[in-house]
């Protein structure tokens, strides 16, 4: 004769084999309060930045002959919207981007809209199919915030200016190096906006001696 089984209740007082179920019912249950703690966690905001107020041109500087503007090239790790720098006291060969500070958008197009303002603000800016002007062309090598110590740093802008008309008429490398205010993030984009409008305003003083009439 067949004897009829039956379960034993568990200490919990569930009905079944063994408490094996519910003990994997709160593991799962641990496992996504981990999870949504670590997803709870405020994140560090990302602050982003542009290069200001344009400068204008200086009382007393030379006026520009109508003139058209390439468009702005550099690296391809200037592409991005990432703001560098390199402790040059620690490691000179490593250049490193701020996890939480951007740039708006690219440095070389921040430098471009600069440089085209200021042409505008200097004499007349026209389309670049105008090929009876002279053209001027910037090749950006170097942009990024430079640390000499843990405490003090600097802007380094490094470019290339090439103007042709019937062919080249000058060409020429500018460097420019300006104090960071403060060892930080904002500091850079200060000094690399100061050292913006001095090097463009140092590019189109050269332009202007040149004989492009």
């Amino acid at each position: 004769m067949m004897r009829t089984a039956h379960l034993r209740p568990d200490r919990s007082g569930t009905s079944g084999v063994s408490g094996q179920p519910r003990r994997l019912a709160a593991g799962i249950a641990l496992a996504g309060l981990l999870l949504g703690g670590c997803a709870l966690t405020p994140s560090t905001p990302t602050v982003t930045y542009d290069l200001g107020p344009p400068a204008g041109a200086a009382p007393g500087a030379t006026p520009l002959p109508r003139m058209r503007v390439a468009q702005t090239d550099g690296p391809t790790w200037m592409d991005g919207n990432s703001l560098f720098y390199r402790l040059h006291y620690a490691q000179a060969e490593r250049l490193q981007p701020y996890a939480t500070q951007r740039w708006v958008m690219s440095p070389v197009r921040l430098f471009d809209d600069r440089l085209r303002e200021a042409v505008a603000s200097r004499g007349a800016l026209t389309w670049f199919g105008d090929t009876a002007t002279p053209a001027l062309k910037i090749d950006m090598l170097e942009f990024e915030q430079v640390f000499d110590s843990a405490s003090a740093s600097r802007g380094v802008i490094r470019v290339r200016a090439t103007v042709f008309r019937n062919g080249l008429r000058g060409q020429k490398t500018f460097v420019v190096a300006q104090p960071a205010p403060t060892a930080d993030g904002a500091g850079g984009v200060k000094a690399l906006a100061t050292g913006t409008d001095a090097a463009i305003a140092a590019i189109l003083d050269w332009v202007a001696t040149l004989p492009l009439q």
